[in-house]
This record gives C-alpha cells, structure tokens and sequence, in this order.
C-alpha cells in the first residue's frame, strides 16, 4: 500500500467536502447540531488559511490532512479517512509522517478531538498522543 500526500487545490473542493460530510456529520450533528452554512464557511476558511493536503492511497484519493505552523508545534486542525480506507494502515502512515516532519523541525503536535469520536482518539493515543486538557467537549492532545 502506498500512502502520499499531495497538497489540495481549488479541484479538490468537491472532495475535501464530500469527505468532511461523510465523516464527521455523525460525530459533529449529536454534538452542536449540523448548521450547512456555517460548515461551508468554516470549511472555506479552512481552505484558505491552513496547509490542507488530500491523501491518496495507492493513488485513489483516501483523505486529508489540515495543518497549521505554530511556533512551538503543528497543529492538526482536520484529520479524516474514507470509511472505507480506515483500518487499512492509512491513517498510522500518515500520522507517523506528521510527527516525523514536527520532529524534524524541533515541534511537538498538537490537535483537538471530540469525545463523540472515540475511534479517533485510540488511534492518537495508540501513537503515543497524550491528553494535555479538557474543554467539553473537546480533548486537547499532544505527542512531545
């Protein structure tokens, strides 16, 4: 299996949203409510303020990956996985290269997950992740 990134373009649109509304409306709708506009604009903003790169696993694209250069980490910001490429390895690749490239530059990482999404959190602590706060109903967490 091969995993790459590839950093998204104005083509990618029509994905990157399709993959943000087929993995997290389950997790976001029971928690906030799924308000369309505001996702649209959330996800635009995104779009254009951060490093958003789509995965693609042996050259489908599989997900994608929003990053953020702080001074003293990389913060993920977005990180999802077709369903149907989940389990697969794919998402441990990626992971392992983030915090290879932070390592690189002396940079912790850094991310925010919704206690709705169990699944994502065991995968962050399975790679070493540690929980560093509390803000319902986010876990704030962090691999030094």
């Amino acid at each position: 299996m091969e995993v790459t990134l590839k950093v998204a373009g104005e083509h990618d649109r029509e994905f990157l949203y399709s993959l943000h509304c087929r993995t997290m409306r389950t997790i976001i709708e029971p928690t906030w409510g799924w308000d369309e506009a505001w996702q649209r604009n959330e996800f635009d903003r995104r779009l254009r303020e951060y490093l958003v790169s789509v995965i693609e696993c042996d050259g489908c694209d599989a997900g994608a990956i929003v990053l953020e250069s702080k001074p003293d980490s990389l913060y993920i910001h977005e990180f999802q996985v077709l369903p149907e490429h989940q389990g697969r390895g794919v998402g441990t690749a990626v992971l392992r290269r983030v915090i290879d490239q932070a390592a690189s530059r002396g940079l912790a990482v850094t991310l925010s997950v919704l206690r709705a999404n169990p699944r994502a959190r065991h995968l962050y602590e399975r790679l070493g992740f540690e929980v560093t706060d509390v803000e319902e109903p986010f876990l704030h967490m962090r691999y030094a």
